[in-house]
């Protein structure tokens, strides 16, 4: 079924339309459309009048039709909001500087999500930092790369006694 027509335009006639023109027009589509009179592909002439008997039955009844009506006015506002607000944004685009947008405040789900991570964060440490100095180490340990004044006296005592041994 395609979803660009609606249903008064499957049968060709206007919203407006009394259960007298819908009828002859569902009459004239059928006898043109139906899959044993036509010269279409079989199969495209199924689809195509499936279509027009199902628009015909849903706007033949004056309760659907009426539900119909309302969705389709809904769908048409929603479509003309969209173009209204689509067009103000291209009209003003060039006119900011930042093309970032507007700001908005953090949700109340986004700041609980927050603060969910940052104590998360808080406890991790705090359990490191309590096995490290459970198990005896030192917070501020300094790597053995860096320490070059053991080395320094290590390379002294080499050259004053005129030993070259090779010392880790």
């Amino acid at each position: 079924m395609t979803f660009s027509k609606n249903h008064y335009e499957i049968l060709g006639v206007s919203p407006s339309a009394n259960s007298e023109v819908l009828r002859s027009a569902f009459r004239s589509l059928s006898k043109e459309l139906h899959p044993d009179t036509t010269l279409l592909p079989q199969e495209e002439a199924a689809k195509r009048f499936q279509q027009v008997c199902e628009s015909y039955e849903l706007l033949s009844d004056p309760a659907l039709r009426k539900v119909y009506d309302l969705n389709l006015n809904k769908e048409n506002l929603k479509k003309e909001k969209f173009k209204i607000k689509s067009d103000f944004f291209l009209r003003n685009t060039y006119l900011e500087k930042s093309s970032i947008g507007e700001r908005r405040p953090f949700s109340g789900g986004e700041l609980f999500s927050l603060l969910l991570l940052g104590t998360t964060l808080l406890i991790s440490l705090m359990v490191c930092i309590g096995f490290a100095l459970q198990q005896g180490k030192e917070l501020m340990v300094r790597p053995a790369w860096l320490d070059t004044s053991n080395q320094m006296v290590i390379v002294n005592r080499s050259i004053l006694t005129h030993e070259f041994v090779a010392t880790e």
